[in-house]
């Protein structure tokens, strides 16, 4: 009779302890989780805070171009260098916008899965946007130089000087292809290696920061 209450009194303090450990790394899940989402939620504060001065440029330039192609609605060149600006600023404010939704849109209290996933998706966005509004500076300084001397001394650089338009045109032309070339060279399994760096530079420190945070708890869920 002895050794079966003994027995018992051990399944007992067994099941006690379990549950104890159990509530103890519930607990310590918490607390890692509710630092590392502080850690992703703060390494997002810089990006958010440029995208802000991103959109508040795109807002004061394209305030500023708008009279500008009106002025010149009978100058066809500089009516169409003045609403590629007005477009680009345009473009500044709308890709800004998408990635404050998408910062957003991200629910520090989900599972660790659908966070990963939308860090992912802002990833993207941001890589894409980043294309969308870098690229054009092969050929966007010529457009906005155009606009900068009519402002300045009312002179069309087209009339002006049309060899410096010509041949910034072909030399945005030549830099985009390159641009391409070196895209679709990384992109090969023998230079994965540069690729991810390409990347990875793509996506900015502050997203990189937020993964980093995210993936270091996603591990611990895994151990």
């Amino acid at each position: 009779m002895d050794s079966i209450m003994e027995l018992d009194e051990l399944k007992t303090a067994w099941r006690t302890l379990d549950r104890r450990l159990e509530q103890q790394n519930v607990l310590q899940h918490a607390l890692l989780k509710d630092g590392r989402m502080m850690r992703a939620r703060h390494g997002l504060r810089p990006l958010v805070w440029g995208q802000a001065i991103q959109m508040l440029i795109g807002a004061v330039g394209a305030l500023w171009f708008a009279p500008f192609w009106v002025a010149h609605r009978h100058e066809p060149s500089l009516l169409v260098a003045g609403l590629v600006m007005h477009a680009y600023c345009i473009g500044l404010i709308v890709v800004g916008a998408v990635m404050q939704v998408r910062i957003a849109h991200i629910d520090y209290a989900s599972p660790v899965v659908a966070i990963q996933r939308e860090l992912l998706r802002l990833r993207q966005t941001y890589i894409v946007g980043g294309m969308v509004l870098g690229l054009p500076w092969w050929f966007l300084y010529v457009p906005l130089l155009m606009v900068l001397s009519s402002v300045g001394d009312g002179s069309n650089l087209l009339d002006t000087a049309p060899a410096f338009v010509f041949g910034g045109v072909g030399i945005g032309a030549l830099g985009l292809l390159m641009t391409w070339v070196l895209h679709r060279w990384a992109q090969q399994p023998a230079h994965a290696r540069i690729g991810r760096w390409l990347d990875d530079t793509a996506a900015g420190a502050s997203i990189r920061r937020a993964q980093a945070a995210v993936d270091d708890l996603a591990r611990f869920e895994l151990e």
